[in-house]
């Protein structure tokens, strides 16, 4: 590929054709004088138009040499400074494409790490979702436990609560004593022994009719020791129990539920915090790929122009070593040449030529 204008159409013939004509042009004025003094070829005026067209021959060679010289100058300047110029960008190339592959490189490593991020925000908000609901499931059991056994409770102390109360009356009725000590002699939530000392109470009862049976201490035959040896003190100890046991489930049940509102707020706000980094984080990853793609763009673009540079360089530094030495042969024609024409001009301005050809040439 030439990447200078072409060089100038080839001068004449190399300096040794001149180097001939010369010669011949010297033989032709010594030969135009003969042994007897009479001319045989030409005139003095020939030789001198010889040596006036060698000397311009000379002129018009030195002219194209210095024109030469000039060119070569210009080619060379304009090479020096051209591949100066081509150096550096090329330089600045490979510092931008090894600067573009670095940040390309950091931000596939960001998005990596980014997404690795995600991931695990996405096992954390799973493993959230799936305890909030794991939570809320036994909280539905705890709630259904704790409010059977609130208002189990509750009925077992109203149901003492109103044996007691006809226990109490001066003149109660005692088959609705009875119903009432029968009712909770079947109550399960009632320990096994208070059931079975009811349960003796209502036999006999029973069995002796017309007896004030209430008041008497329980028979220690069934078991059971009475604090103040009274049925009415059994119950009455019953139902503060049950009382005791229906606040305890009820704070029990409080205590529940709080737990369950603070675990479910911790859940829930992990779940929200996580959902939100992941909403940046995904964020952050399309503007880094945005990024990545727009520097591998450019990446591309800057390849390709260093790529055509390094070419234009090594063409040019080729051309430059081809044109130079082109240029010294060329020099060293020129100078053979101008010597010739000089030598011959000389040769023929000679006294034994010109004085020869003054003496015996017409004019």
């Amino acid at each position: 590929m030439r990447l200078w204008p072409p060089d100038r159409p080839p001068g004449r013939q190399p300096a040794r054709a001149f180097f001939l004509l010369a010669a011949i042009v010297a033989h032709a004025g010594a030969a135009a004088v003969g042994a007897d003094g009479v001319a045989s070829v030409g005139s003095v005026s020939a030789v001198q138009k010889v040596i006036e067209l060698l000397e311009s021959m000379s002129a018009k060679a030195q002219a194209e040499k210095q024109a030469e010289e000039k060119d070569y100058a210009k080619f060379k300047q304009f090479c020096d400074d051209t591949i100066a110029m081509k150096t550096k960008e090329l330089k600045e190339a490979n510092e931008l494409i090894a600067s573009l592959s670095a940040d390309i490189a950091e931000l596939g490593a960001d998005i990596n790490r980014l997404e690795s991020k995600i991931a695990e925000l996405n096992q954390l908000v799973d493993k959230s979702k799936s305890d909030l609901k794991a939570a809320q499931l036994q909280r539905e059991k705890d709630s259904a436990s704790y409010t059977e056994q609130i208002e189990d409770h509750a009925e077992t102390a109203y149901a003492l609560e109103r044996a007691i109360a006809v226990l109490q009356k001066q003149n109660y009725d005692r088959k609705q004593a009875e119903e009432a000590l029968l009712q909770l002699a079947s109550n399960s939530r009632l320990s096994e022994d208070s059931r079975r000392t009811l349960a003796a109470v209502v036999q006999l009862a029973e069995a002796q009719q017309g007896d004030d049976f209430l008041t008497r201490e329980a028979p220690e035959a069934h078991g059971y020791e009475f604090q103040d040896g009274g049925i009415l003190e059994l119950l009455k100890k019953l139902q503060d129990d049950f009382s005791q046991k229906h606040s305890e489930a009820e704070k029990e049940e409080m205590n529940s539920r709080m737990a369950h509102e603070m675990l479910s707020q911790d859940l829930t706000g992990t779940i929200s915090g996580a959902e939100g980094d992941i909403a940046d984080r995904t964020g952050w990853i399309q503007e880094k790929q945005a990024e990545m793609a727009s520097k591998k763009r450019e990446l591309g673009v800057t390849t390709a122009d260093r790529d055509a540079t390094d070419t234009y360089l090594r063409d040019l530094k080729v051309e430059a070593l081809e044109k130079g030495k082109s240029f010294q042969e060329k020099q060293g024609l020129r100078e053979e040449e101008i010597d010739v024409l000089q030598k011959a001009t000389e040769l023929l301005r000679s006294p034994d030529v010109l004085g020869s050809a003054e003496a015996h040439l017409p004019a």
